[in-house]
C-alpha cells in the first residue's frame, strides 16, 4: 500500500484520500483533486457506483446527456452495462468509458464498480456549493424545497433526458468504450510501450489519454522545469518517483500529481500501466512524427530534430533509459 503525500493519492485508502465527500444512493463520490483553469481540467473524481437495476431490463437506467462536458471513466472491478446512443455494450473491469458532450447515455450497475473518472468542461453552479454548505451545517433543512430552489440546476453540466431505445452490440463495437489492447496507435521503445486511447478529436480538442506501458528497469527523466502540470493515474504496477527531491513509491490505484516546474523522474520497479490525465502534451502528434521520420528519413532523426519536436508538441521528457 502506497503512504499518502502531497503528490500521491491512494484509492485503495478512501477514508484517507477522499475529501468533499458525496454519499447517495446511487454512488458514493470521494473527490481527489480539483478542477483548475478555462477548461476545468486536472480534476479527478473516486466513485463507488451502487447497483441500479436488473440483468437484461430494457428501460436506460440514469438517462441523461451533457451539453458541453467530457467524462473519462476506469473501470476498476465488476462490470456495467452503458447505454449510448442507440447501443448496449457491456464494460468490465481494465476498460475505459469516455463520454462526449452532446451524447445520449446511462448506465446499469448490478454490483458495486469502482467507477474513477476525470472530467473537463463542465459547466459547474457557484450557488450549489453554497446550498451543499448549508445541508451540511444544517441537515434537517436538506429537502426544503425552499433551499433546493436556490440551486435548481445542480453542481454539474448534467441533464436528465428520456428512456431510449438500444441495440446490444459486442463491446469492440462501442466507439466509447476503450481499452489499452485496442489504442488508436502504440509506438514501441525499449522497455515502454507507448498507447493512444483517447486522441484530441475526442475530447473537443482539449486533451488526450496516453497509456505509458513500461516495463521494470525503465526510467525516465523529464527537463529541468517542466511547464505542464501533470497527473498520472498508474493504474498496476510499482513505480518510483523522484518529486523535487522527495522520493515515493506508488502502486497500482494510485494518482499522482506532478506540479509544473517541479524537477521529477521515475524508475519503473515493476510492469506498470500508467496514464496520463492532464493529457496537455500532443503526445499523438509527436509520436506519428517521430515514426514517419524514423520510417522515410531516419538520416534526419538526429538530437537536433528531436528536441524540436518535443518543443513544438510540448513533450516534457528529456530522456528514458533502462537501468
Amino acid at each position: 500500500m502506497a503512504e499518502n503525500n502531497e503528490f500521491l493519492f491512494d484509492l485503495k485508502t478512501p477514508e484517507i484520500t477522499w475529501k468533499g465527500v458525496s454519499h447517495g444512493g446511487a454512488s458514493d463520490v470521494g473527490s481527489i483533486t480539483d478542477a483548475e483553469g478555462e477548461h476545468g481540467l486536472y480534476w479527478c473524481l473516486d466513485t463507488v457506483m451502487h447497483k441500479n437495476g436488473e440483468e437484461g431490463q430494457e428501460k436506460t437506467p440514469m438517462p441523461h446527456f451533457h451539453w458541453r462536458g467530457y467524462e473519462t471513466f476506469f473501470v476498476d472491478s465488476n462490470y456495467l452495462w452503458l447505454y449510448i446512443d442507440g447501443m448496449k455494450a457491456k464494460a468490465t473491469k481494465g476498460d475505459i468509458v469516455h463520454l462526449q458532450a452532446g451524447q445520449s447515455q446511462g448506465m446499469l450497475f448490478l454490483e458495486d464498480v469502482k467507477w474513477r473518472g476525470t472530467y473537463h468542461d463542465f459547466d459547474t453552479y457557484p450557488e450549489a456549493a453554497d446550498v451543499g454548505r448549508v445541508k451540511r451545517m444544517l441537515p434537517d433543512l436538506a429537502d426544503d424545497p425552499e433551499l433546493n430552489a436556490l440551486s435548481p440546476r445542480g453542481f454539474m453540466d448534467s441533464n436528465p433526458m428520456e428512456p431510449f431505445l438500444c441495440r446490444e452490440v459486442p463491446t469492440e463495437q462501442c466507439p466509447a468504450i476503450k481499452n489499452i489492447s485496442r489504442p488508436h496507435a502504440s509506438y514501441e521503445f525499449p522497455g515502454c510501450s507507448m498507447k493512444i486511447v483517447v486522441e484530441r478529436w475526442e475530447n473537443g480538442g482539449i486533451k488526450e489519454l496516453d497509456c505509458a506501458v513500461m516495463e521494470p528497469g525503465f526510467t525516465a527523466k523529464w527537463v529541468k522545469y517542466p511547464p505542464l502540470r501533470e497527473l498520472f493515474y498508474l493504474r498496476s504496477g510499482k513505480v518510483k518517483f523522484n518529486m523535487g527531491g522527495k522520493e515515493f513509491v506508488a502502486d497500482d490505484e494510485c494518482v499522482i500529481n506532478a506540479p509544473r516546474f517541479l524537477p521529477r523522474s521515475i524508475e519503473v520497479l515493476e510492469k506498470a500501466e500508467m496514464y496520463d490525465l492532464g493529457g496537455q502534451p500532443y503526445w499523438s502528434l509527436f509520436l506519428q512524427s517521430y515514426a514517419s521520420i524514423k520510417h522515410y528519413e531516419p538520416e534526419r532523426l538526429t538530437a537536433e530534430t528531436l528536441d524540436a519536436l518535443k518543443k513544438r508538441f510540448k513533450i516534457q521528457i528529456e530522456s528514458i533509459g533502462m537501468k
